[in-house]
């Protein structure tokens, strides 16, 4: 495949050698105000390499204890179509390999909003294994996207409790604090992909909850008086 060879020269060492990013606790509302994601550190940039179709630029990530929430930037006006792959169980071998560049063994997958699972069966790597997922939203797995239109940018929220229908080996989505992530598009004579995403779930910080705490100690002691 032709285009194969020509992403391979997009790929950045970033891409190849993946970072770990420290995760952001941090409730996003979803809807077409993005001013809730001023302080979220950008976890991937992606040059301008996919022009006249979906071309991703920058990706932030943050979480909370229900939700990862993604917001994808765009060098153009074209957002619908762009797919949001997770490895389930981190290994290559046992998902979807993404134009077959080793970057992600893609086991859940989103298009937009739509949940789909991925495989490797019968020797070779299958997009769409016809399994699916069970939980929010919709009862299927499906994302929170917003804007559901071509845009330069989107944001959207996956439920951190779905599961892959059986049989399957890989059950939750989310089995651990590490999640893998890969943004890609078929669109254009040379498709694009972000760099490989490691992120790490947050949890409240622990100045949060001292200072909850000791609200909490401040109203005992003061209903005891």
């Amino acid at each position: 495949m032709n285009k194969t060879f020509t992403l391979l020269a997009y790929l950045s060492l970033a891409t190849l050698c993946p970072i770990a990013h420290a995760g952001t606790f941090k409730t996003i509302t979803i809807d077409d105000d993005h001013s809730d994601w001023i302080g979220v550190p950008v976890v991937d940039s992606d040059a301008a390499d996919n022009p006249g179709f979906v071309d991703i630029a920058e990706t932030q990530i943050a979480n909370d204890n229900n939700f990862l929430y993604i917001r994808n930037t765009f060098h153009s006006s074209l957002s619908l179509g762009l797919f949001t792959g997770i490895d389930v169980d981190e290994n290559i071998a046992t998902g979807f390999d993404i134009f077959g560049l080793g970057l992600i063994g893609q086991d859940s997958g989103w298009q937009n909003d739509f949940p789909f699972t991925s495989s490797n069966g019968l020797g070779g790597g299958v997009f769409n294994d016809g399994q699916g997922m069970t939980g929010d939203f919709f009862g299927s797995g499906a994302a929170l996207l917003d804007a559901f239109a071509d845009s330069n940018e989107r944001e959207l929220a996956i439920s951190l409790d779905i599961v892959r229908n059986p049989p399957t080996a890989l059950v939750d989505v989310f089995p651990d604090s590490t999640v893998r992530l890969l943004f890609w598009t078929d669109q254009g004579p040379n498709g694009d992909v972000s760099g490989v995403i490691n992120y790490t779930l947050a949890v409240p910080e622990p100045a949060t909850v001292a200072l909850l705490t000791a609200l909490v100690g401040c109203l005992t002691i003061k209903r005891r008086r």
